[in-house]
């Protein structure tokens, strides 16, 4: 059950506008051929947590484990497939930018920075996408009793410990970004276009998770206005909300960190070219 339920074409909306906010990113880098100003970490991070939304909503919806009354309905329905959709494009376009960082050449690179961001996100994929693939793939064990075990322990393993994980890492993302926007005199392939557009997209989006995603709100009355009760809703799924407002936040500080730092560097290149002028 989810409250104030978000219609079907709202989410479509919101599906045509997370493609659109991605846009101006993708397309300086392809125009630009490089990827300086852009932090490896800050892609990673956010590209896990992208893959974490992916990854759980493949579990609920298209793995079809033992449904519960959190994240989806019992059948998923149409709103939740759309959902699915809005999740996996995210992962696919933070995918993208991630693969055109990685092959792109880029000024603030570090050696051996390129193959550990690699194997971080490998590693990942470990424990996420690909034991549900092997269990997609896996047709003629669905009513395995081995299949309904380990759907506890995959779904307990990312509830109650890579969740609050990657909600840090998605912090963690604003601040190896912030750094190198510090580091430079000007943004290089980093987008303001696209970093103003998404603090604006995602806050709705953020926003509009509250009411996507299955949650038991009749049953909140036996939780009471408890930490408990915010604890249970984060777990499930509350992360999102979450996520996505730190992510909407963190890009409309960014375009504000990167508009300031121009306007800074660009008054010192002013002053510099100047000075000799009026001292003379």
């Amino acid at each position: 059950m989810a409250i104030s339920p978000v219609p079907n074409w709202l989410r479509i909306i919101l599906i045509l506008l997370s493609f659109a906010s991605f846009l101006p990113q993708l397309r300086l880098l392809w125009q630009r051929r490089d990827s300086s100003g852009i932090s490896l970490y800050y892609v990673l991070f956010n590209l896990i947590s992208a893959t974490e939304e992916f990854t759980l909503s493949f579990f609920w919806v298209v793995n079809s484990f033992e449904p519960s009354d959190v994240f989806v309905n019992k059948p998923p329905n149409a709103g939740d497939w759309l959902n699915f959709v809005q999740f996996s494009l995210v992962w696919v376009l933070w995918l993208a930018i991630f693969i055109a960082c990685l092959t792109y050449p880029s000024d603030n690179d570090r050696p051996g920075q390129r193959y550990k961001v690699i194997a971080i996100y490998v590693s990942y994929l470990l424990i996420s996408i690909i034991p549900l693939l092997i269990d997609a793939l896996n047709v003629n064990g669905r009513e395995d009793e081995y299949r309904s075990w380990a759907g506890a322990v995959f779904s307990f393993v990312h509830s109650q410990f890579a969740i609050p994980i990657i909600t840090i890492l998605c912090i963690a993302a604003f601040f190896a970004q912030a750094k190198t926007i510090r580091a430079r005199d000007n943004p290089g392939a980093l987008s303001k276009t696209g970093l103003a557009v998404q603090a604006v997209v995602f806050a709705f989006i953020a926003i509009a998770w509250i009411g996507r995603l299955g949650f038991p709100w009749d049953k909140v009355d036996e939780f009471g206005p408890s930490l408990g009760l915010l604890t249970y809703w984060y777990q499930w799924v509350g992360w999102v909300t979450v996520d996505s407002a730190i992510f909407a936040v963190a890009q409309g500080v960014l375009f504000w960190l990167t508009s300031r730092h121009q306007r800074g560097v660009g008054a010192d290149a002013v002053g510099g070219e100047t000075e000799p002028l009026l001292r003379g």
